[in-house]
This record gives structure tokens, C-alpha cells and sequence, in this order.
């Protein structure tokens, strides 16, 4: 007779890309996109990603997730835990409603997700890999977000217990 015994340890790096994914997705991206952004972020190319709306070739909306990957621990603690108030499986309430909320006035606008990424220095100062890089996560080379219609508010959020993370929601609604 044998037993088998299987664990599953949810690391913080882990958690940074299911953020990233619920974020995405909440948003409306489409999911080969996010698949894309996702293993950009599990690789550790990526310091910052954003979803934004643009009318009339201007951006009006955005959402933005830092990453300071020098904060980051890619070990599991045991003080870490997605049973915090307002989390949903391994999704943060902040995520979550980000993604919605960003849905929302996508939806309320009439006005198609988009998404950009923002790569470490090390990558950036690398012409020839950053080129190799960025259709890995679903981006063109020398790419960047429209100029902003005006200049927008913003709030700023931190993660539950992801320190790591920053979010920024940005309007010139």
C-alpha cells in the first residue's frame, strides 16, 4: 500500500501573477494577452503593467500595477496568506475591483481595453533582447501608450500583504 502526500506552496511570486492575471482579466483583455503579461511577470522582465483607454488617439483612463522587484521575496512565508478580508481565492480585493471598475468605464465609454508593459532596466538597456522580449508579452518594440488628453488625477493603492505591488489608477475622464 502507498500513500502519496502532495503540497502546494503559494509563493509570493506566484501571487504577483494572479494579481496581474485578475487584474487583466477583470478588465475585459483578452486571455492570450493576459497569458502573455502573466509569463512576462513570472519571468521578472516586467516592472510595471497598465491597461488605459484612448479616445480620439488621447489616453483617458488607466490602471497601472508596479512591481519593485527588490522588495519581492520569491520564497513562501508563513505569514503570507489569501485569506485576508475581501480576497477571493488567491484574487486581492484591490485586483479585483481595479479590473472591474476599469471594465466599467471601458463599457460606460464605449471605449476598447488596451495594455502596455514596462520592462526592468537591465532588459531596456539591451536593444537587441528587449526587441526578442516584447512579442513574448504581447507588445511591439518601441511601442508606448498614447500622450494623456490632459493631465489626469490619480490614487494610489497598496496590496494586502503584497508590499511589492503598487497600483495607480489614473482619469482624464
Amino acid at each position: 500500500m502507498s500513500t502519496y502526500t502532495y503540497s502546494y506552496a503559494y509563493t509570493r511570486a506566484q501571487a504577483l501573477v494572479d494579481q496581474v492575471d485578475v487584474l487583466f482579466t477583470a478588465a475585459g483583455i483578452d486571455q492570450g494577452a493576459t497569458a502573455k503579461v502573466c509569463f512576462g511577470v513570472n519571468q521578472k522582465w516586467l516592472t510595471a503593467v497598465g491597461l488605459y483607454l484612448s479616445r480620439d488617439g488621447n489616453r483617458v483612463y488607466e490602471v497601472e500595477a508596479r512591481i519593485n522587484w527588490a522588495a519581492h521575496s520569491d520564497r513562501a512565508t508563513l505569514d503570507f496568506s489569501t485569506d485576508l478580508p475581501g480576497w477571493d481565492g488567491t484574487a486581492s480585493p484591490e485586483a479585483s475591483i481595479l479590473g472591474a471598475r476599469f471594465a466599467a468605464r471601458a463599457r460606460d465609454q464605449g471605449l476598447a481595453p488596451h495594455y502596455w508593459v514596462r520592462f526592468t532596466t537591465e532588459i531596456t538597456a539591451d536593444p537587441a533582447r528587449h526587441s526578442e522580449l516584447c512579442p513574448k508579452v504581447g507588445v511591439s518594440y518601441g511601442s508606448h501608450p498614447p500622450e494623456w488628453r490632459k493631465s489626469p488625477s490619480e490614487s494610489t493603492i497598496r496590496l494586502q500583504d503584497l508590499g511589492e505591488v503598487g497600483l495607480s489608477e489614473r482619469s482624464a475622464l
